[in-house]
């Protein structure tokens, strides 16, 4: 693992150049979490196309956390790093328990976006399932709640 800068000259962007100076044979990701926590900063979409961009010229996939992703501030609107999946394979984790503010519920979960079908070719798709087959471990109630939940929510709410 190895950790680049954000750029807080620049919004707390992500330091592009830092990534491919700082990756190698054995890079298989980079991850950005976006809107970012605790800096609060909310990539442009010009931005996260760079970082979709750089990715997919290293060959590497993109794990978005995406946590916070209805929580922003500012004038910067919010864009789902899922929109670049055509040019990069993305995973996205989200969590309920940011959006709904239920802190503690721990639950999250996992999204491909990947038309083109990398990650599956590639066994990155076979390889989560059979970790979550073993061991996804949420608390059972959550589990209960969840379709209620997103069913009663109110547009308003957001």
């Amino acid at each position: 693992m190895r950790h680049y800068d954000l750029l807080p000259e620049k919004g707390w962007e992500v330091d592009v150049d830092a990534v491919e100076t700082l990756a190698d044979e054995n890079t298989a990701a980079m991850v950005i979490i976006n809107p970012g926590n605790p800096c609060g900063n909310v990539c442009s979409y010009e931005h996260l196309n760079k970082v979709a961009e750089t990715a997919r010229k290293l060959g590497i996939l993109v794990i978005a956390g995406e946590a916070y992703d209805n929580l922003t501030f500012g004038s910067t609107p919010y864009v789902p790093m899922r929109v670049f999946g055509l040019t990069v394979p993305i995973l996205t984790m989200g969590s309920i328990s940011k959006r709904w503010i239920v802190p503690g519920w721990r639950l999250w979960w996992l999204v491909t976006s990947d038309p083109n079908g990398i990650l599956q070719k590639s066994g990155v798709i076979d390889s989560i399932t059979g970790f979550l087959n073993i061991s996804s471990d949420p608390t059972t109630f959550i589990q209960a709640a969840i379709p209620q939940i997103l069913e009663n929510t109110k547009e308003d709410f957001f």
